[in-house]
């Protein structure tokens, strides 16, 4: 037990170097170049341009368009291990003993918990993204 707590400060102390050496160096800014620089993320902001590579502004039809892609691949991802799961639950349960019934019936709590929490999140953020493409 002692050897093992040895190797543990060993390697906190390892990890705690390699963070002090490999700590991102902060530059000091005069107040002048932090308004000037702000000032130049607004207008770039209101230019709706990237300074970085010069793209156009976000199409918001390509942004709906690829939100509601990755819903419904979320959700389907989401009804496919639900459902598979169950599957497996009530293969289990048909199939098991007497004890494996038991220990199915535990899990089936934290399962249905599990799925009305998956699915209300869906449902969340279907309202938030109709709620929010209205008002822009």
């Amino acid at each position: 037990m002692k050897h093992i707590s040895l190797v543990l400060i060993k390697i906190l102390m390892i990890i705690i170097i390699m963070n002090l050496i490999f700590l991102p160096i902060s530059e000091a800014s005069f107040w002048g170049d932090i308004f000037s620089e702000g000032d130049e993320f607004l207008k770039n902001g209101e230019d709706q341009t990237n300074p970085d590579d010069g793209s156009e502004p976000i199409d918001n039809a390509k942004l709906k368009e690829e939100v509601n892609r990755l819903y419904n691949i979320l959700l389907t991802l989401g009804i496919v291990l639900s459902v598979l799961v169950g599957a497996i639950l009530g293969i289990k349960y048909m199939f098991g003993s007497i004890e494996e019934q038991a220990k199915v019936k535990e899990t089936l709590f934290p399962y249905l918990i599990g799925c009305i929490v998956v699915f209300s999140a869906f449902a969340i953020w279907k309202i938030v993204v109709n709620v929010l493409s209205k008002i822009s």
